[in-house]
């Protein structure tokens, strides 16, 4: 199945400490750094470690094979039109964090990341401070190039190519995606998405600050190709304004109505060529693409059939079937069980390390279920086998860590997952503020990063 990825009994033992020992820093960092320290200025050296977090440039162009009748589901996710707009009308989708503003608190799940974020920063908010300002002017710097929209896209396409970007895809604005603080701010009913694959061994040592770390690393790649992308755009003589990796959409469904991929039972985009090993960017813009259509290739099949990461998760947050929510039936994830593992774990990923499509791709996974009705890779400790930081044991197929209650709970820290109104921004000292505008990369930064 290729190659190995497995930890000797010293490494995990390492990767333990690590763990423990950036817990024991932990309530020093949270009062001596700022929890969103501004540094972007901090130059990047060129060390070799950053060659793990790099993300993989390259086009996916490589064809992907119909699947087996028995794994169609159909294109584009399964929607309940009036639900989803009478969910719309009474309660439109927020920021998370101005939905929850304690998210931004010293008590935040996620502040046990910081050892990954501090390393980051200087990049992720470097990209996210260049994007804010070619936003500033999202216009067109050139007359209308005379192109068909044909023409257009292709050349689009060829650019973002040129880029570095693993795909891109075109479909309409819907506002129903759109979070209510940013109604008003897209130049246009046009939607162009764009992907980066993250780097593939980091990723295959989930959960750990190395993948961490690649994670945030694609992001800030991905956050400067969209830029470049949208002038671009703008020098053909139209409008352009990318989102932010923050986001002010829900990017998945967008990705999937530009036939990207399709939704995975873990809550994630799963693109043919990396599964959910990628990172999404949205924007805006008015100039007359031809859009693209969702594509069933067989994903949410692949997923009834698998099930891995619904076994493999380590907080039980993955529910086994699909029911409705706000009109968009989908597997919805348990948040509040979710959150505080993937913060005290380096994001843990374990659902995306443990996915079949994201280790070989959906091309050997059709096959495979074509000669013998089974999932590549599911049952074997190679695909489904991981080291948890927390006690610094390798988990294989049928074994995963039993979490005591205090790894759920963050003193402090009160999150309810059925909220649906902002209550108001807070500040990091705990005042009442106001939400930082995105002039510069501020709302990057709303996270940490």
């Amino acid at each position: 199945m290729g190659q190995r990825f497995n930890r000797n009994a010293l490494q995990r033992r390492l990767l333990r400490w690590g763990h423990e020992f950036g817990e024991l820093l932990y309530p020093i960092a949270r009062k001596t750094l700022p929890y969103r320290p501004k540094m972007w200025w901090v130059p990047r050296l060129p060390i070799r470690a950053h060659r793990r977090r790099t993300p993989h440039t390259r086009p996916w162009t490589a064809p992907v094979p119909s699947p087996a009748p028995a794994l169609r589901t159909g294109p584009g996710i399964e929607l309940l039109p009036e639900r989803q707009q009478e969910a719309f009308d009474e309660a439109p989708l927020h920021d998370f964090i101005r939905l929850h503003p304690e998210m931004r608190g010293v008590h935040s799940p996620t502040g046990h990341m910081w050892i990954s974020l501090l390393s980051t920063s200087p990049r992720v908010q470097g990209a996210a401070r260049r994007r804010a300002r070619s936003n500033r002017s999202p216009g067109a710097t050139a007359p209308v190039a005379a192109l068909t929209p044909a023409e257009l896209t292709r050349a689009m396409k060829r650019e973002a190519a040129r880029l570095g970007l693993s795909g891109v895809g075109v479909t309409a604005y819907d506002i129903k995606w759109n979070y209510a603080e940013y109604h008003g701010m897209a130049v246009g009913e046009t939607v162009v998405v764009g992907i980066i694959e993250q780097n593939f061994d980091s990723t295959q040592m989930s959960p750990s600050l190395r993948a961490e770390k690649a994670a945030l690393s694609a992001y800030a790649g991905l956050e400067d190709r969209m830029r470049l992308l949208a002038g671009w755009i703008r020098a053909q003589g139209y409008a352009a304004r990318p989102e932010g990796f923050v986001g002010e959409s829900m990017v998945i469904p967008y990705a999937v109505a530009a036939g990207l991929g399709q939704l995975g039972l873990n809550g994630q985009l799963l693109t043919p060529h990396a599964g959910s090993r990628c990172r999404i960017h949205v924007m805006s813009t008015d100039a007359p693409l031809v859009h693209d259509e969702p594509v069933d290739h067989g994903l949410e099949g692949v997923c009834n059939e698998c099930q891995i990461c619904v076994r493999r998760c380590p907080a039980g947050a993955i529910p086994a079937r699909r029911k409705e929510s706000r009109g968009v039936v989908k597997a919805k994830l348990n948040t509040k069980r979710c959150l505080p593992v993937m913060g005290k774990t380096a994001g843990c990923s374990v659902c995306m390390k443990v996915c079949p499509v994201q280790r070989f791709g959906l091309p050997a996974v059709l096959e495979e279920f074509e000669r013998s009705g089974t999932i590549l890779g599911k049952d074997t400790d190679d695909l489904e086998g991981f080291d948890w930081p927390l006690d610094g044991r390798h988990y294989g197929p049928g074994d995963r860590p039993r979490l005591p209650l205090e790894v759920f709970e963050t003193p402090g820290f009160d999150f309810d997952p059925d909220r649906r109104e902002p209550v108001g921004w807070v500040e990091p000292d705990g005042r009442p503020g106001n939400r930082p505008d995105d002039t510069d990369g501020d709302h990057a930064e709303a996270l940490g990063y």
